[in-house]
Parts: C-alpha cells; sequence; structure tokens
C-alpha cells in the first residue's frame, strides 16, 4: 500500500525580487525542489547567446574545410585531404547540434508571439535554416573541385550531406510553443485550481492539475511547478483526466 502522499506548501517573500523556485514531494513526503534559476528570459537569452556561439564555431570548421579543401591553407599535412575534409565536418556537426537544442530550450523558456507566422516558425527553426549554411557551400565545393576524384567526392558528399539531414531535422522545432499558448494554458490550470501550479513526474508526457491522479501511480516522485516550469521540461499538454474529475468534484459541490 502506497504511502500517503503529505503536501507542503511553502510561501513565498513576494518582496524579494529573486525567486525561491517551486516545491515537490515524493511518495515519503520529502520536499523537491524544482529549481528556478533566475528570470526566464535572463536564462533564455543565456542559453540563445551560448548557441549562436556554438553555431559560429560549427561553421568556422566547415570553412577550414573548405580551406583545406581549395588548398587555401595547409594545416595538419601529414593528415590526407579527404579524412581532413571529413573530420571538419564531424566538428561541424558537433558543434551545431548543441547550438539547436539550446536555441530551442531557450523558446520553451521564454516563447515568441505567434501573431506573426512567418517570423514565429522562423525564429524557432533558425537552427533548421542556419544547417543549409553551416553544410551546403561545402557540398558544392566538394562537387565542383577538380582536385577530388570521383570516389573521393561521393564520399565527401554523402558524409556532408548525412550531417546535413541530421543536423536539421534535429533543429527542427516540431512542437513549437508561442507566449499566446502558454497564457492560455496558465489561466486554464488557474481557472480549474485557483493557482498556477501543476505536477509532473519524470517520466511524464503531461502535466497534471491533481497530484493525485492515477498516472502517478507508480511514480517515485512528484514535482510540482508552475506551467512555465512545466513548458519547460517540455511538457505543452494538459491531463485531461485530471482536468475532468476536477470540474466533476466541482459540479458536485454545486449540487
Amino acid at each position: 500500500m502506497a504511502k500517503e502522499k503529505k503536501i507542503v506548501k511553502v510561501e513565498k517573500d513576494e518582496t524579494k525580487k529573486e525567486e525561491k523556485g517551486s516545491y515537490g514531494f515524493d511518495k515519503e513526503g520529502k520536499i523537491v525542489k524544482v529549481e528556478n534559476k533566475g528570470d526566464a528570459k535572463e536564462r533564455a537569452k543565456t542559453k540563445r547567446i551560448l548557441a549562436i556561439v556554438l553555431w559560429i564555431l560549427a561553421i568556422t570548421f566547415e570553412v577550414i574545410g573548405i580551406l583545406r579543401l581549395t588548398d587555401k591553407i595547409n594545416w595538419f599535412s601529414n593528415i590526407d585531404k579527404v579524412p581532413f575534409v571529413i573530420g571538419a565536418i564531424v566538428l561541424d556537426l558537433a558543434f551545431f547540434i548543441p547550438g539547436s537544442l539550446l536555441w530551442k530550450k531557450a523558446n520553451h523558456i521564454d516563447p515568441r508571439s505567434e501573431k506573426n507566422k512567418a517570423a514565429f516558425w522562423t525564429w524557432n527553426n533558425l537552427g533548421t535554416i542556419l544547417s543549409v549554411l553551416a553544410f551546403l557551400p561545402i557540398i558544392i565545393f566538394v562537387l565542383t573541385s577538380k582536385d577530388l576524384d570521383k570516389k573521393d567526392k561521393t564520399v565527401v558528399t554523402a558524409v556532408a550531406t548525412v550531417a546535413l539531414i541530421i543536423a536539421g531535422i534535429s533543429s527542427y522545432d516540431f512542437n513549437p510553443v508561442s507566449s499566446e499558448q502558454l497564457e492560455k494554458a496558465q489561466k486554464e490550470v488557474i481557472a480549474e485550481v485557483g493557482v498556477d501550479r501543476v505536477y509532473w513526474a519524470p517520466t511524464s508526457k503531461k502535466y497534471h492539475v491533481d497530484p493525485d491522479c492515477p498516472a502517478f501511480s507508480q511514480s517515485e516522485t512528484i514535482y510540482e511547478g508552475t506551467v512555465a516550469d512545466a513548458y519547460e521540461k517540455g511538457l505543452t499538454d494538459p491531463c485531461r483526466r485530471c482536468i475532468h474529475a476536477l470540474e466533476e468534484e466541482h459540479e458536485e459541490e454545486e449540487e
């Protein structure tokens, strides 16, 4: 028989500018804190800056590969041209993907308005757009190179093309979040429970408004936070079972 969960309410001092974070509990009543590391916009800004730095480094490796391919530089002359260029492509991809993941993470922390659909799509999928810049030029240089034989062209082009596909797909945000979507979700939760408070487990696919939801029956740890906290974790859909249960409870109380 599972132990009764004890909810511990942690009061926040609204006079302080620094957020204290959100709290949760496990099945033994132990409090689990969901860290709030400062203002969402500042945290998102930091991640975006890091993403841009990583993208610049990625494209730098592409440029180095092109320069070696066109004999503009002769670094590491003990390494043949083809392995060197392939290595540059791999390093390009190794820096590009973390940059794209940081960019997507930032957009879930501080989402953009979707009033302008084109700008919204471009902003959220900037990594996919830049992936073309990070890999297509070297493909063009390889195909037009007069110094590589057909076999080498085929190998390097294949590696660069696969890298382009991987970078493009990993950079694409299949579930972009808008500021309007987040605001609507916050209002819905507040309308249901009176406060911006939701729950989730480490394996949750959705956020819950009821800490006693049957979906938590096998969970060792349950976290409590705001809707924005849940969105940051990638949980953008509510558990309808929780909401329906609360609505029925409200109807019974009214009767």
